[in-house]
Parts: structure tokens; C-alpha cells; sequence
């Protein structure tokens, strides 16, 4: 532990050396270039110093520094030598060459590392927004069914006799792809406004035009079945579905009123008019009235 009189009195020769060389006048152009940033580095690394052990070792490695800028300058003086400075003057070029080569490479390097992070920033990114989806799937959305098997596994029957799976029969009759409402989109709805909505959300608007999908495959579900097969209640149907129909909706799939009532459990009041209207707006129906009916045509 240094004490505190040897500690005094090295500032003191600190302050006495530094005065010195605070008086001596240096003339840059009496000097080379070299001994003009020996002497300011000197200088300036000398005034860092705060202990003795400090200024010790910045002499020792001037000192070193000067002993091999001797042996230096004499082996350019020796002939015996200077075939061996001229050799490695000679490679001198291939090292830097090589230096600058690997300085390519490390810049490429580093610019490649950048776009792996911003590639990382996105994957992040793209997984979070995946996961959000994942959490917030609309309910008028179609589910994977899950797998509720009754049998008991343990159940030796059930082990040697499994059900085999009956193999569906080949229809020959034209199946009938029957048009739906296409669902809302949350930029379609982001976009309606807001005295459309009011306090109705995005899957409140969905759920209705599921229900509204429903009514319309089970309407024309009657429509295809042929006349033989129906029954009286189905029959009366069908025949009020045609009196329904205009040159204006002949081609078309439409709904009425009665359909929502008779297929769905959705209730005929101004809240489903307000969506009928929000539909209208984002061209998913358009009405035709006529006959004191007004006919909900699919877009």
C-alpha cells in the first residue's frame, strides 16, 4: 500500500517534471515527423499518468521502442541483410492484399449477420401474428371435428371385430353447388360506417351471414330435389319458392323473410335489417322488391 508522504512527493516531482517540459521550447521544424509525434505522444500520454508504476512503464516500452528502431536502422546498414528486407518488402503487398481480403470478408460477413437479424425480426414477427390467429378464429369459421369414439378400447369385441367402413355408393346424379354469402372481411369491416354498425361486431355481422347461408342451401335443397320424392309440407314449399321467383332474380339465389324464420333462429327486427344494409354496402346482396315481397339476392 502506497503511504501517504511518498504519494506527496511523486505529485510534486510529477508537477516539477511536467513544468520542465512545459518550458522547454520545441521546434517542430528542427525535428522529422517522427520525432515530433514521439515527443506530443510522449507528452500527452505522460500528463494520463497517476502513479509511479505508470510512468515506469511507459519509459520501459519507450525505451524498448527505441532499442528496435536502433537494431532497425542498423540492419539496413548491414549488406549481409539487406536481402532479407528486400524479401520481405516484396511480401509486403501479398499481406496487405490478404489483409484487405479479409477485410472483404468480414464487411460481407457482418452485412450478411444484419440481414439474418432483420430475417429473424420478421419469423418473430410472422409467428406472433400466426399465433394471434390461432387464438382468435372467428366462430362462424368451420372447426376440425374432434374424434369421440364411444367404443372402449379394452373391449376385446371391440379389438377382434372392428367396424369396417361401409363404402359409399357412387351417385350419378349432378351434385348442385348451391352459392353462399361470402363472409366479411375485417378490412370490409374496418372500412364500414359507423353509424352502419353502431355497437355490432365483426362476428356478429359473420355469424349472421352463416345463419343466412343455411337458410339459402336448405331453400334450394327443396329446389333440386325432384317433384316425386317431396312430401306434402315440402311440396307446399317448393311451390312457394317458385311463385317467389321475377325475371329479375331467374339465375339467381335469393331468400326471403319466411326463409330466415322457417331455417334459422334468427329473429326478423332492426338489428338484422342494420346488417342486411351493412351486406348491401359491401356488395354481398342487393334487393329486388316486388309483390309486397322484398327478395334478398345473393352478390
Amino acid at each position: 500500500m502506497v503511504t501517504r508522504e511518498p504519494m506527496i512527493e511523486f505529485h510534486a516531482i510529477s508537477r516539477e517534471f511536467l513544468g520542465l517540459a512545459g518550458s522547454v521550447t520545441f521546434k517542430p521544424e528542427a525535428a522529422s515527423s517522427f520525432e515530433t509525434a514521439d515527443y506530443l505522444g510522449f507528452h500527452a500520454d505522460f500528463t494520463k499518468m497517476t502513479s509511479l508504476e505508470d510512468v515506469s512503464l511507459h519509459l520501459n516500452n519507450k525505451i524498448s521502442s527505441i532499442k528496435r528502431s536502433l537494431q532497425l536502422k542498423s540492419m539496413g546498414n548491414d549488406p549481409s541483410l539487406t536481402t532479407v528486407l528486400q524479401k520481405i518488402g516484396l511480401e509486403l503487398p501479398s499481406i496487405q492484399n490478404c489483409l484487405d481480403t479479409f477485410q472483404g470478408q468480414i464487411q460481407q460477413q457482418q452485412t450478411e449477420m444484419k440481414s439474418l437479424e432483420d430475417l429473424k425480426n420478421s419469423v418473430q414477427r410472422n409467428s406472433e401474428v400466426a399465433h394471434h390467429l390461432l387464438e382468435n378464429i372467428p366462430a362462424h369459421l368451420p372447426r376440425k371435428a374432434s374424434q369421440n369414439s364411444m367404443a372402449n378400447p379394452k373391449d376385446d369385441k371391440f379389438q377382434r371385430d372392428p367396424i369396417q367402413p361401409v363404402p359409399e355408393k357412387k351417385s350419378t346424379k349432378p351434385k348442385h353447388i348451391v352459392r353462399e354469402i361470402e363472409y366479411l372481411l375485417m378490412e370490409e369491416f374496418n372500412h364500414v360506417p359507423g353509424y352502419m354498425k353502431g355497437r355490432m361486431t365483426y362476428d356478429q355481422i359473420n355469424a349472421v351471414i352463416h345463419e343466412l347461408n343455411a337458410a339459402v342451401k336448405a331453400k334450394y335443397k327443396i329446389l333440386n330435389q325432384p317433384l316425386k320424392s317431396l312430401t306434402h309440407l315440402t311440396r307446399n314449399q317448393y311451390n312457394n319458392f317458385k311463385e317467389q321467383e321475377t325475371k329479375e332474380t331467374k339465375g339467381q339465389y335469393f331468400f326471403v323473410e319466411a326463409d330466415i324464420k322457417d331455417f334459422t333462429r334468427l329473429k326478423v327486427d332492426k338489428k338484422l335489417q342494420g346488417i342486411f344494409n351493412i351486406l348491401r354496402h359491401c356488395h354481398r346482396l342487393r334487393e329486388v322488391r316486388g309483390n309486397h315481397l322484398v327478395r334478398y339476392v345473393l352478390l
